[in-house]
């Protein structure tokens, strides 16, 4: 005889407390990712932070860097309605702070550190947001993006380099959307293709009939059509340079015979006998 493990009730509502205690486990591990990539190693602390943040504010691109790893910190640690007022506190308004955090995030790899200090202070450093990750690592490469070398970026001032990056995004827009234009014709072409397609496969016999007669009567007119003209033009050409090229000629047109009587034999059509007028045959 088996023996059946029988599992212990669980209490009301302990479902929800593990779920609870999942959710908790979640946010405690992500604040430890972001105290790990943008804090200083010290646990957050409101005004310990506006103090860090207002030291940095006054200071090179690297400090505004730091400032803005200090408000992602406080950003993601402040309870929900208090980001405003702790802003508020260190005198920064909404849209450069967010500026700020974004540039702390896109230039936290060390490989940047060689673009920030060319840059050497935040306005320029705020410029040089429009450019993707690519590009950043093209310039720290060594390479050039925008016409632009990490030398030129710390040569040009604010106006220059905002210039010659705007210059180089709105070129680079219009061939996006120029690429787009023509992907969107393409695909509008593939569209009326397959609709065509689909048209002509769900239509009658004896349209899909007519729509074969006419592929067939078109390929001959224009068999006809080379072998008439620019043949003729040919042949004529040949024998007065050279009488004696007709037996070339001959074989020529016995090659294009026989694939003619091939065509015929493959479909069973038979042999093909030129009709007699009526008065010939009178």
């Amino acid at each position: 005889m088996s023996l059946k493990t029988i599992s212990a009730p669980q209490a009301p509502g302990s479902e929800d407390a593990h779920q609870i205690d999942a959710v908790q486990h979640a946010e405690v591990e992500r604040m430890a990712v972001i105290l790990r990539q943008f804090g200083d190693g010290v646990p957050f602390e409101p005004y310990r932070y506006e103090m860090i943040i207002r030291d940095h504010l006054s200071r090179s691109a690297e400090a505004m860097l730091a400032a803005g790893r200090a408000l992602i910190v406080a950003r993601e640690s402040l309870a929900h309605g208090d980001w405003m007022p702790f802003i508020e506190r260190i005198g920064l308004e909404e849209s450069l702070a967010r500026r700020m955090m974004q540039a702390a995030y896109k230039f936290c790899d060390d490989k940047t550190v060689k673009l920030v200090q060319a840059a050497g202070n935040k306005s320029k450093l705020f410029e040089l947001l429009v450019l993707d990750d690519d590009e950043i690592q093209e310039l720290t490469d060594g390479g050039t993006v925008a016409g632009l070398e990490i030398d030129d970026i710390k040569r040009k001032g604010v106006r220059e380099l905002r210039a010659a990056l705007r210059d180089a995004l709105e070129e680079k827009k219009a061939s996006e959307k120029l690429l787009a234009d023509k992907n969107e014709k393409i695909d509008a072409l593939q569209t009326n293709l397959e609709k065509t397609k689909n048209r002509i496969a769900a239509g009658t016999v004896e349209e899909q009939t007519i729509e074969a007669t006419n592929d067939v009567a078109g390929i001959c007119l224009r068999l006809m059509a080379d072998i008439m003209t620019p043949m003729r033009e040919s042949i004529s050409r040949l024998l007065e340079l050279q009488p004696g090229a007709g037996a070339v000629v001959t074989g020529h047109i016995a090659q294009i015979q026989q694939a003619l009587d091939e065509v015929s034999t493959e479909f069973l059509l038979g042999q093909v006998v030129a009709n007699t007028p009526d008065w010939a045959q009178e």
